[in-house]
Formats: C-alpha cells, structure tokens, sequence
C-alpha cells in the first residue's frame, strides 16, 4: 500500500473492517509496519501521516494483540508532532491504549491512575472474557438500608422483602484495604531497594481488593432484581472509577475515555479524521464579514456638526475662500518635479561642502 494509491482509504477501511480479535496477531504485524513505513513518516504530508495513525487506531481497537511494544512506541512519539492532525491522532491512539493494554506504553504516557485502570486484566490471544456478574454491582451494597427483592423462583413461594446481611462488613472491608492501600502508596517510594517486601504486600491487597470486590458483585448479581435505577448507579459508579484514583477523593477532573468496544462497522470519517479548521466557500464569507458590520459605525469622513443644515465645516469654508490664502498650503502638496529635485539636491550638496 501507498499513499497515491487510488482510493487507499477505502482499501484501509476494509482492512480495519477485517479485523477481530480471532485474527492471529502475526498475520496483521507485517500490515501495520507496511503503514508506518510508508504512511506514518515525515517525507509524506501531514494528511497522509494523520491517516495512517488513525488507520492504525482502528486496527488495533479490534485487535489490540496486532501491535509491537516497540511500534507503538515509535508511534505515541508523533504526540508532540508540530502539525495538529498528527498530534492528535498519535494522542487518540495513547488513549485506546490506557484502557486495553496500558503495560505496551511508557509510564509517563500511562497517565494517571485510577480504579479502572486497576481492574484491566491482561489479554491473551483467543481469551474469551465472560463474566456472571455486572460489573461494578458492588456499589449497591454500601447502603445497607436499602431492601432488595427476591426472585420467586429462587426457593419461597411468596414474594417478600428481605434486607441484606453482613453489607455493611463487606463495605468496610473494601475502605479498610483502600485505606491500607493509600497508607502504603504514600511510603512506598521513600526507601526505593528496602521497599520491595512492601511492594510485593501491597500489590497482594490490591489484588485481595478486587477479589473482595468481584463477590460482593456476584452476591448483588445472584440475589437481588436489579431496576433501572440500580443500572444507573452502577453506571455512575463505573464512570467514577474512571477518573478517581486508588485514593479517596478526585484531584482533578479528567476527561473520562471510552473504553467500550468498538462499532461493527468502520466509517470512513474515522480513517479520514484530520483536525484542522475547514476553510468556508466565498458566500459564508461574505455572510460573516457582513454580519460583523451591522453594529459598526461607518467608515470614511465622519460629519461632527450638531445640525448640518445650519452650521458649516472648516473644509466647506475653505472652498469659498480666496486661493491667495490657500497658496501656500495647495504648493505644499504638488510634487516636486525633477529638475526642482536636482536644484534641491545641488543646493544642500553646496551647503554640506562650506560646513566642512
């Protein structure tokens, strides 16, 4: 593939189109390096580079096993790109990246660290990810007031009320090894070699966490029926995860990314998508040049009598005078001619030599 190839987006298109995670990675490696050797390279445009990243983009959100470490570092170094278009793109792909496999980037372009990004598991090639649980259900048990009802096909014959137990517990579990988690975060980088035994601690209560975490959502998911409002705050609380960190409280906010998965069908625009401001046609100009003259005042002389049909100006004076008093100042603005010019000159020529 070339970038002058006839209809190359389209022939990009249906090969991000083409892909899936079933797509053994080492049959689209050759594919991706193809673009980045004659696509994303600075002897082309800025179009044609923002093309290929996006091209990229679009494979590796199907396929995110397809790309090398090394490729993908190669390309996130296009982020400080001097063109906007290819900066943009190459930032785009940054951002796929932190929420698929964020270990292929540098730890600097990871970004900053929040619950979800915790919860990442690593991908495998033919790795099927089915879960019996809704993820993030773990947030209805923190109001331990609130009554759940329970399926009748579950064991009783009659539909009843029942309250949760041993909620509030489990809820405490999880702030305790938060807490723990934040204690051990704040000491970890002090000592550097003598901290490694802390490391390995805290990375063991992260991953008790999440475990603790997966069954109070299973719990959730088996014994209760879950209403539209529950959706809406597990759906809350998957967003929170988003941008709060390990720690309690949120800093900062960050623009939350979309982690879902991506569309069946590509869109051309999504290949085709360059940042840069789209030039108007003649007639939008015209319209927004002119509506930006409707509160103006008008250019030109402006006439500062208070009634124009009583007083006069100096310059409609000036026409009724004598042309002996207007002499001097109508002689004033006639050129010169050229021999006028060289008597002028010749003139302070003599007058430069008797100083001397």
């Amino acid at each position: 593939m070339q970038p002058h190839q006839r209809e190359v987006t389209r022939i990009l298109q249906f090969v991000a189109q083409a892909s899936h995670e079933l797509v053994p990675p080492d049959v689209l490696e050759p594919v991706l390096k193809t673009l980045a050797n004659n696509f994303i390279t600075e002897r082309n445009s800025s179009d044609v580079m923002a093309i290929g990243l996006n091209a990229v983009k679009e494979i590796c959100s199907r396929c995110p096993l397809a790309i090398e470490e090394d490729l993908l570092r190669d390309l996130v170094q296009y982020k400080s790109y001097r063109d906007r278009s290819v900066m943009m793109a190459s930032r785009s792909l940054i951002q796929l990246f932190r929420g698929t496999r964020p270990e292929l980037l540098h730890k600097k372009d990871r970004g900053r660290p929040t619950e979800a990004t915790e919860e990442i598991e690593q991908l495998d090639y033919g790795k099927i990810e089915a879960k019996d649980y809704v993820p993030g259900a773990e947030v209805l048990l923190k109001d331990d007031k609130k009554e759940i009802e329970v399926d009748s096909e579950s064991g009783s014959d009659d539909e009843q009320w029942i309250d949760v137990q041993h909620s509030e517990d489990e809820a405490e579990c999880g702030e305790e090894a938060s807490e723990d988690e934040a204690e051990e975060s704040e000491h970890e980088g002090e000592n550097g070699e003598e901290n490694k035994p802390k490391r390995k601690v805290l990375k063991a209560k992260r991953s008790e966490n999440l475990k603790i975490k997966k069954e109070m959502a299973q719990k959730v998911t088996l014994e209760r029926i879950l209403t539209d409002e529950d959706f809406k705050r597990i759906d809350m609380a998957n967003v929170r995860k988003q941008v709060q960190g390990p720690k309690k409280g949120v800093k900062r906010n960050i623009e939350v990314s979309s982690t879902s998965q991506p569309s069946e069908l590509v869109k051309l625009s999504d290949i085709e998508n360059i940042y840069k401001k789209r030039k108007h046609d003649k007639q939008t100009r015209i319209e927004s040049v002119r509506k930006g003259q409707m509160d103006r005042d008008k250019f030109g002389y402006r006439d500062g009598r208070v009634n124009e049909h009583c007083s006069k100006t100096n310059r409609e004076k000036r026409k009724n005078k004598n042309f002996q008093m207007l002499r001097h100042k109508v002689k004033g603005k006639v050129k010169r001619s050229f021999k006028d010019k060289q008597i002028a000159l010749r003139n302070h020529l003599l007058k430069l030599k008797k100083m001397k």
